[in-house]
């Protein structure tokens, strides 16, 4: 068991409302797991009751098969950094990183060797005797890790510590905090609301919604495929087609739409006449300039909304009857990208491999919340 944590039947109640329903999932010593969601969605719940802040209502939370259970934060082997780092603005950076050895009474001998392999570890060799102050925020994140790693917990909680940070240094600080998480092999747990933080770094993603956890998987199988309507909405983009299913068989299903009849995978085994929506990457829809192009391809075809440049991509929006969502096309800028006129009509087609029958949002079809 190591020093695997596990939530079995975790519930937070908070007056007659309810933040967390029932959470079950294990992480296994040495993973990088994410909770993603919106806000309000109870990952921070989870993470303070993890760190020892507040305790469940119900269930249990263990690690290496001891029950947290009325354990204190400062007993715990757990260290959490907060959204705002909470640095000693006054201090220097060896004395925030040795602060917490401080606490628990280590000798300032054996404090200043730990505070030295801390600063090899996150690159700030000879940085020991600056203020805070004096650093860059990405310098900053690294000695808040510094700081929470010294005491050697045995899961460090990260709750969105990118979240200030401009959009290149984000990108940066994600290469460095896998790295660092590889190097020490502790278990990060991260809560965040960015989809790309999520899928970048983690071994496993949880997605939630409302308190409850719709669906946990690795970044590839929560982006290709999403177990329910929610999932598929919230992570990355998607473009989505209402209808109602017209048939079923061999893992494919038919369903009608404003744009006609429409074919795409039927993992959750829909069924003739009920409503679903036909989800379909915007990468993965292509423009169709002939019908001899389009073969088995779902096709449809609808007027130019605008078109979009984003540098290494382009993006044609096109109307989706129906809905005020328009239709998204993701093509590369590879020096052929097409030029589009507002008003024309396209017509464009996807593969049923690529695209996704599942239920509403909301809808009770059964969906994953274990782990």
């Amino acid at each position: 068991m190591a020093n695997d944590l596990e939530l079995v039947d975790v519930v937070k109640k908070f007056g007659a409302f309810t933040a967390v329903h029932g959470v079950n999932v294990a992480m296994p010593q040495g993973e990088f797991f994410s909770f993603l969601g919106p806000s309000g969605c109870g990952k921070t719940t989870i993470l303070r009751m993890i760190s020892g802040f507040i305790d469940p209502s119900a269930g249990a939370i263990r690690l290496a098969g001891r029950d947290l259970n009325g354990i204190g934060p400062n007993k715990r082997p757990t260290a959490l950094i907060f959204q705002n780092l909470a640095l000693f603005p006054l201090m220097s950076v060896a004395d925030n990183i040795g602060y917490g050895l401080m606490v628990r009474g280590v000798a300032a001998s054996e404090r200043r060797k730990v505070v030295d392999r801390m600063l090899e570890l996150i690159a700030l060799k000879g940085y020991g005797d600056k203020r805070i102050d004096e650093l860059s925020g990405g310098q900053k994140q690294r000695v808040a890790i510094a700081r929470a790693l010294a005491v050697e917990p045995k899961v460090l909680l990260l709750d969105e510590p990118l979240s200030a940070l401009d959009l290149k240094l984000r990108q940066h600080m994600r290469h460095e905090l896998r790295a660092l998480q590889r190097r020490t092999g502790v278990t990060f747990i991260y809560i965040t609301h960015d989809q790309g933080e999520a899928l970048a770094m983690s071994d496993r993603v949880a997605v939630m919604s409302q308190g409850r956890i719709e669906q946990i998987g690795t970044s590839t199988e929560i982006y290709n495929n999403p177990q329910t309507a929610f999932v598929a909405a919230f992570v990355g983009e998607n473009n989505a087609l209402a209808g109602k299913v017209t048939a079923a068989d061999y893992g494919y299903g038919a369903i009608e739409t404003a744009f006609g009849k429409l074919r795409a995978a039927n993992p959750r085994g829909m069924k003739p006449g009920e409503a679903s929506v036909l989800f379909v990457r915007p990468e993965r829809v292509r423009l169709a300039e002939a019908k001899a192009e389009t073969g088995s391809d779902n096709v449809i075809e609808s007027p130019v909304l605008d078109g979009v440049f984003e540098g290494p991509v382009a993006n044609i929006l096109l109307e989706n009857l129906g809905s005020e969502r328009p239709i998204t096309v993701t093509l590369a800028n590879d020096g052929a990208t097409p030029r589009v006129s507002r008003g024309e009509r396209r017509r464009v087609r996807f593969s049923p491999d690529d695209a996704i029958l599942l239920p509403p949002a909301g809808a009770a079809h059964g969906a994953g919340g274990h782990a």
